[in-house]
């Protein structure tokens, strides 16, 4: 009598070299594909440089492309990590949510010095929320942070398909440049 595998089910072999990144990249939800882009209308820009201001207390920030002022808070503290999810970020804000807000969402806006411009790309970049903190830590957690780790911190998968780079309405100059970006692009590939 044959005795199965360990991975084998019935007939089926169970592919135990799944790539979790890959399968969560190819998923296609029409009510997330929607749900983005509310988040992409709704969502603030990018301020171009860190509002130092922030260290102490939330701070109304003027997006005048959207014609509205959003309140932001810092989101550099420990529980970020951005050492492990931002890690060539020192400093970053999230906009916070308001009454007026359509979705759950936050932006997320990174910097390397609080004097520089935002990071547009790369891997201290922030990114769309598609669930905010202020929400739901949990679900944010599930929604946002998971599957970055599925990726194994790929960024350059990770903000692929799910998210965005954040939102440089505000015509901020470009960061990192580009011959940085490309050698950060490399390093992450080659993870």
């Amino acid at each position: 009598m044959h005795r199965a595998h360990p991975h084998e089910r019935g007939r089926e072999r169970v592919n135990i070299y799944v790539d979790s990144c890959e399968k969560w990249l190819s998923c296609k939800n029409d009510f997330l594909q929607k749900y983005q882009l509310q988040v992409l209308t709704d969502l603030p820009s990018c301020p171009c440089s860190y509002p130092s201001e922030v260290v102490y207390s939330a701070v109304n920030i003027q997006d005048v492309e959207a014609a509205r002022t959003y309140r932001w808070r810092d989101a550099s503290g420990p529980k970020e990590r951005l050492d492990i999810y931002k890690p060539s970020a020192r400093f970053c804000i999230r906009s916070m949510l308001s009454y007026d807000s359509s979705t759950l969402a936050a932006q997320h806006c990174c910097y390397e010095r609080p004097d520089e411009a935002e990071s547009h790309g790369g891997k201290g970049a922030g990114a769309p929320n598609l669930i905010s903190t202020e929400f739901s830590p949990e679900l944010h957690h599930k929604v946002d942070v998971l599957p970055w780790i599925l990726c194994k911190g790929d960024w350059s998968r990770f903000h692929s398909v799910s998210d965005p780079p954040p939102n440089n309405g505000l015509g901020c100059t470009q960061n990192p440049a580009e011959h940085v970006f490309q050698v950060e692009l490399e390093e992450a590939r080659e993870y």
